[in-house]
């Protein structure tokens, strides 16, 4: 039984959700993906002030997470003290409180000023990406936008009540720890408005919600909160409404390469350790991908500590993959080809070849049946089996 959980992490150089594909020259939003940070190192939780041109504007500080900052500051990427979660794209994303069980917590909101005042009647669109932090007990609906002429400063901790129009639905309640979900809609400007604020703005009873599981993997206590992680966020103006869409989540599914959630439990020994690895595969990717050097790295120092380890790694296709042998003789060795590429990765780590057997199963033996792009990312895979 595999002890790790999993979950859906986006890291393609050529990725549609990557640095190349998050316009920063028509984004009206500087800095909208956090990369840009200024001040001291990023230490504690409340510092969303750090990232350039971003502020809260309640007493209540909103978070910021980076790869650059001390694991034990509870505010690095990928493990914080909301969960685990890698950013969209670069190193750094946001976070916020979105509600909270009886009010309890104080929500928390993210403001930027905009590089450009808006003309009246004008059509703006408005996207950002959030994902439901590990440890919420709670996933929330009503995570919006708003855009006015003033900033906001309040100096107390209380939920802003102003009037939302983006998106015109937000009864929607995102649940997803695994993945970055768009929230998108269009604004129509009365005229001069240069100001944005992300968050919740309605009453806490009409806030949608429901309770959440904790992944298999975390041990960490749940919160009684729904909290979000923020993240390339996009605000420019377009000529109709159809320009303004989330698409790119589906066009991007075959980028989709899946990255263990958790870590594997210390008390086992240096076998079953072994035993728990999976890596993961880009779609009709055959080479080793570097997002799984971690776990290879993992994978290695066990192997050393207990010589008498030996390994056969098996290799899987998904669904797709295997119909388009079809028309692509070239796949049909894909499974195979995989296996060897982390027995290549093994080796050049100092591990014996003599110690490594590869086999193929193609597309036989699917770790989610469910047919979705998602659920069909767990299938490009090489797991490893120990051998007696």
């Amino acid at each position: 039984m595999r002890t790790l959980f999993i979950s859906i992490l986006v890291v393609s150089a050529t990725s549609l959700f990557g640095q190349d594909k998050f316009n920063h020259d028509r984004n009206w939003v500087a800095n909208g993906d956090f990369e840009t940070l200024e001040g001291k190192k990023l230490k504690r939780p409340g510092g969303i002030l750090y990232a350039t041109g971003w502020e809260s504007p309640t007493k209540k500080s909103a978070d910021l997470f980076s790869e650059g900052a001390p694991v034990e500051s509870n505010v690095s990427s990928p493990k914080n003290l909301a969960g685990e979660q890698s950013a969209l794209s670069g190193t750094n994303y946001a976070g916020m409180r979105i509600w909270s069980y009886q009010n309890k917590e104080p929500r928390t909101y993210l403001q930027a000023k905009l590089a450009k005042q808006m003309k009246k009647d004008s059509l703006y669109c408005v996207k950002f990406y959030v994902s439901l932090g590990d440890l919420s007990k709670y996933a929330a609906g009503e995570i919006g936008a708003y855009i006015g002429k003033q900033r906001v400063e309040k100096d107390d901790e209380s939920s802003l009540t102003y009037e939302v129009k983006v998106p015109n639905l937000r009864t929607n309640i995102q649940d997803d720890m695994f993945s970055w979900q768009g929230v998108c809609g269009v604004y129509e400007a009365a005229g001069t408005e240069q100001y944005l604020v992300l968050g919740n703005f309605a009453a806490n009873e009409k806030t949608p919600n429901v309770k959440t599981k904790r992944p298999k993997g975390e041990s960490r206590p749940q919160v009684f909160s729904a909290y979000y992680y923020v993240d390339n966020v996009e605000l420019y103006p377009i000529k109709n409404r159809g320009e303004c869409t989330c698409e790119q989540l589906d066009k991007a599914e075959s980028e989709y390469i899946f990255s263990r959630k958790g870590t594997i439990n210390p008390s086992l020994k240096p076998a079953e350790k072994v035993d728990a690895q999976v890596f993961y595969f880009k779609r009709f990717q055959r080479s080793f991908d570097t997002s799984m050097e971690p776990w290879l790295a993992d994978m290695v120092a066990h192997m050393k500590e207990d010589a008498a380890v030996k390994v056969k790694l098996v290799g899987h296709m998904d669904a797709t993959e295997m119909e388009r042998t079809r028309v692509r003789p070239d796949l049909l060795t894909l499974a195979k080809e995989r296996a060897e590429a982390v027995k290549a990765a093994l080796v050049e780590a100092g591990i014996d070849a003599a110690r490594i057997t590869v086999e193929a199963r193609a597309a036989d033996e699917p770790a989610d049946t469910g047919g979705t792009e998602v659920g069909m990312s767990k299938n490009r895979r090489v797991e490893v089996e120990l051998v007696k």
